[in-house]
């Protein structure tokens, strides 16, 4: 259950199933989100961890809940976010928080909820993450997820 009203909180209608949003979601990030992405979510246990070269930090998340084609819950267990010009607390932010995505058939469309119950207005990190979320859901997964072109992050770009 989320703790603030408060949390970053999104939804998206895309075309994709609830089956397929929830297997791009749990084993898929490296297509949408960043494309060194080490890991899947197949079972409660798993670990998948979202690094973003060449030094702007990784994350490392252990699903709590996967609920096939309906829900993913995971923690992050690992956070090390690097900000020129923001506190050293920064760091860890993401600590402790819970991304809980959500899938659901609107009969012929999917929506794909995300809540990232943590991430408040509170944190040094809300405007910068905020907008990653905002690119990478909303715009990124969001494309693949409608069969268009993504854009993870790369070190390359």
């Amino acid at each position: 259950m989320a703790r603030s009203v408060e949390n970053y909180q999104e939804q998206i209608y895309v075309a994709a199933s609830p089956k397929e949003s929830f297997r791009v979601v749990a084993t898929g990030m490296d297509k949408w989100w960043t494309k060194t992405t080490e890991g899947k979510l197949e079972k409660v246990g798993d670990k998948v961890t979202a690094r973003f070269p060449p030094g702007f930090g990784f994350w490392t998340f252990e699903a709590a809940t996967l609920e096939e084609d309906r829900r993913i819950e995971m923690i992050c267990v690992d956070a090390h976010h690097t900000v020129d010009g923001q506190p050293e607390a920064i760091e860890q932010e993401w600590l402790g928080t819970t991304i809980i995505w959500e899938f659901v058939d609107l009969g012929g469309k999917t929506e794909v909820s995300m809540t990232h119950d943590g991430l408040t207005p509170e944190l040094n990190c809300w405007g910068i993450c905020t907008d990653g979320w905002d690119y990478f859901f909303k715009h990124s997964l969001k494309a693949y997820l409608n069969g268009e072109d993504p854009s993870p992050h790369s070190a390359m770009e």
